[in-house]
């Protein structure tokens, strides 16, 4: 059984849905869920470009208060490193995917599995990857 999970953007997008009527099976009172510092950033600059964007930092707020952070440090960057070059020439990565590769680095550093919705991790080495 999961315990512990670090979360991709996409994964708390689909969290946050209003429409969800429960939480997903993962979300349990007894998991430890990893918040990395990239993903809070994408999910800040989505709210603020939606239509509500104080509803949305607040919704935000309210359901990452709980999760620790994942911060990068320099064994991240040199992750980091590592997986952009193993993968240079494998597909094009543009700039929005750049993320990516921190929170995959920030993941496989503190030995995490990712709950992602996001296929384009799966490619990534040394990286376990949970879907829902």
């Amino acid at each position: 059984m999961i315990t512990r999970f670090a979360v991709d953007t996409s994964a708390v997008v689909d969290l946050m849905r209003t429409e969800r009527q429960t939480p997903p099976p993962l979300l349990r009172e007894d998991v430890e869920v990893f918040l990395p510092l990239p993903v809070l950033g994408e999910l800040y600059f989505g709210a603020m470009a939606s239509l509500r964007p104080e509803e949305h930092i607040s919704d935000l707020t309210r359901v990452s208060r709980s999760w620790t952070r994942l911060l990068p440090d320099e064994d991240t960057a040199r992750l980091y490193g590592e997986l952009r070059f193993l993968t240079r020439n494998v597909a094009p990565l543009s700039a929005s995917k750049t993320n990516d590769y921190w929170i995959a680095a920030l993941s496989i550093q503190h030995d995490l599995p990712l709950l992602t919705n996001d296929r384009g991790f799966d490619n990534i080495a040394n990286l376990s990857v949970i879907h829902w």
